[in-house]
Parts: structure tokens; sequence; C-alpha cells
């Protein structure tokens, strides 16, 4: 085996560590797979075990591999636990705007996400995403937990973001509805009629899935969420002022 080489100028461990992630990130190591014991990787990289363990302990903490009892060290699909833990912090250091922010970037990026579904997504993805608003319908009709209809609202959302084709949408989308849920729910709880009133823009965006409409997707999509913004506005559970630049539109450039 060729021993591999080092990067230089930081501490050995974290050497290591930036191999290790560099082997995830190009498909050498995939999602499963067993690493070697830590003996075995200190002849690897020509280190001590101390620096291994070091090593091992950072791609934990960064999501990258995870260890279980008596069965070893595996590469393990934490990308969402990573972003969504970013997304977290960044939403604490304003609290007073973090619904708000998280409904403005909905606002951003959901509506192209339901354009590009309505001219990509096979008849698989279709049926999965009738299924989601089949069991939404579902809960609304029995009464249920709301969590049962959340359940419904999160997957529906997250399913489009999969339909896209394109796989960094869902790395972005799905932790932001993570981090919304216990919101959602407490949301869902004091807006009369939420649900409902989803579900109705849940229907049309898959109407317009259904027809291969973008633009009417994108539309309904728009529409969805910009009832969310007025309910939860209209209920204190989210602030419409923002800070207006200095400067108006026709004097940036660049």
């Amino acid at each position: 085996m060729i021993t591999p080489q080092l990067p230089h100028n930081t501490p050995l461990y974290e050497q290591v560590c930036e191999l290790i992630e560099t082997r995830i990130i190009e498909g050498d190591l995939r999602v499963g797979d067993k690493l070697p014991t830590e003996k075995e990787m200190a002849e690897i990289y020509q280190v001590s075990r101390t620096v291994i363990r070091e090593a091992m302990k950072a791609l934990k903490e960064k999501g990258w591999i995870d260890t279980r009892v008596a069965k070893g060290t595996f590469v393990v699909d934490n990308v969402d636990k990573r972003v969504r833990a970013s997304f977290d912090a960044v939403l604490r250091m304003d609290e007073a705007h973090g619904f708000s922010n998280l409904i403005e970037v909905r606002e951003i990026l959901e509506p192209e996400v339901a354009a590009l579904v309505a001219t990509r997504a096979n008849n698989t993805q279709r049926d999965k995403l009738q299924q989601a608003i089949n069991q939404m319908d579902r809960a609304l009709e029995h009464q249920v937990n709301i969590e049962a209809f959340l359940n419904g609202d999160f997957t529906f959302h997250v399913l489009l973001a999969e339909s896209t084709g394109n796989p960094l949408i869902p790395m972005i989308i799905s932790p932001l509805f993570k981090l919304m849920r216990h919101q959602q729910a407490y949301y869902s709880s004091i807006v009369k009629e939420a649900p409902q009133r989803s579900q109705v823009n849940h229907k049309l965006i898959m109407g317009a899935i259904v027809n291969f409409d973008p633009a009417a997707a994108r539309r309904a999509m728009q529409e969805h969420i910009r009832q969310v913004r007025t309910e939860v506005e209209a209920y204190g559970l989210a602030t419409s002022e923002r800070s207006q630049p200095n400067s108006s539109p026709d004097e940036i450039t660049g």
C-alpha cells in the first residue's frame, strides 16, 4: 500500500482527518464502509495510535463517522445534522427574527423548487408526493394529533426538494424544515384552521406538478408561504420589520 502524503503545517491528527474527509468526499469511502482498526490506520498513515484516536474524534464531531460497540467505525451520512447545527447556531444569535428569517429563505428557495419539480419529477416521485398529500388529508379528516399532519407536511416539502434531481437542494431544505418543526407545531396549534389552509395550497402545488406547469407551481408555492408569513405575523410569532438599506436599488452597483 502506498503511504498517503500528509498535508503540512497543521497538527498531525488534523492532517489525517483531512485525508479521510477527502476520501469520503471523492467517493473512495462510502456511507456504510467500515474503517480499518486504530492499529491498522496508525500503520497506514505512519502516525501514533493517539493521533488516529484524535482524528477519529474530530471526524465523529463533524458527522463523518460513527462508532458502533463491538462492530467498529463506519462512514455515515450526517451532512443534514451538520448543516442544521450551523443554521441553529445562526438563528440563536437573533432569536427575535428567527422564524421570519426561516420564512424568508423559504420564499427565496421553494417557489423555484416547485417550478423545477413540475418539469423534472418522474411518475414515482409524483406518486410519493401524492401519498404525502393523502397522509395530510387523513390527519385532517380524522382530527388526529397535529404531529401526523406535520409529518406529512415535512415529507411533502422534502420530497419536492429531492424531486428536483439536484442533490444540493434537499441538503439545504431538509435542515430548514427540521429547525421549523417545533415552531410549526406551535403555530398550527394556535392559528385557527392553519393546517386546512396549508393543505389547500399543497393541493394547488400538486395539481400544477401533475399538469407539468412550472409557472403555476411557482405561484402556488409563493401563495403558500405568503399565507404562512401573514398568519404568523398576525399572531406575533414573527416580525415583518426588516432593516432597510441606506441606498436605493438604483444606487447599488456590482
